[in-house]
């Protein structure tokens, strides 16, 4: 039985439509991409998936049951989730990055900072862990607090793992590092990642590229480099540049 299920998913704002009749299954323990141009509707799957829209038409289950039947609070405890809009407190590093934790686990922490290519940073900082960070993150560039919202993901030590554009702030060095980290992080969890770098994608199980609100193409790196369609297309220049 798939872990996840979305079977003919359609989800309106107003008259737009946005997804047309979306159908996969996603196994445990796998790690799936969703490619397409912008405006494709990727990060509006994410947040179905999530719980955060009901959809218009058709269903999601989780390990069979529909995702309605579950407490979303209880859903998203499962889930660490680094968002586009990822929300940064006016608090410590530390408390930003174990934010549902009473008591911190400081080890874990720092091995979080670590995987999000951020610890060095963190460490340089006069009050390090204990920094306050301003209002939405006032103070970090863009980069760092993606790195921070990741490395929060990584201490929750989640079943299953959503990330939208998650690195997309990121140098190609900080990029690469982070992904390398996360790829070994992921391994026995349950991964969807939305990005459009091909660094980020390429080694998933599943890749599907979604093309104005459809499923244009699934499979997975090297099938759909020889199909020389949607895919082949959204990435032909980061290939040629070798990325």
């Amino acid at each position: 039985m798939p872990i996840l299920e979305l079977k003919n998913i359609h989800k309106s704002f107003g008259k737009t439509k946005v997804l047309k009749g979306i159908d996969f299954t996603l196994e445990k323990g796998q790690v799936l991409s969703v490619i397409g141009s912008s405006g494709s509707g990727k990060t509006t799957l994410i947040k179905l998936m999530l719980g955060f829209y009901p959809v218009n038409k058709g269903y999601i289950t989780i390990a069979g049951e529909n995702i309605n039947r579950y407490s979303l609070k209880w859903w998203r405890r499962q889930c660490g989730v680094v968002m586009q809009e990822g929300v940064i407190f006016s608090e410590s590093i530390a408390r930003n990055i174990a934010v549902d934790d009473g008591e911190i686990d400081e080890r874990r922490m720092i091995q979080a900072a670590e995987m999000a290519c951020i610890k060095d940073y963190i460490l340089s900082l006069p009050l390090k862990f204990n920094t306050i960070i301003g209002r939405d993150g006032v103070g970090l560039s863009q980069g760092q607090k993606q790195r921070i919202l990741i490395a929060r993901a990584v201490y929750k030590n989640p079943s299953y793992i959503f990330l939208d554009e998650a690195t997309n702030a990121l140098d190609a060095k900080n990029e690469r590092a982070i992904v390398e980290n996360l790829n070994e992080f992921y391994k026995g969890r349950t991964v969807v990642i939305v990005a459009h770098r091909l660094s980020t994608v390429k080694n998933a199980d599943n890749i599907i590229v979604l093309e104005g609100g459809r499923v244009a193409e699934t499979g997975n790196h090297e099938s759909l480099i020889a199909q020389r369609g949607a895919y082949f297309n959204l990435v032909r220049n980061q290939l040629e540049l070798g990325q």
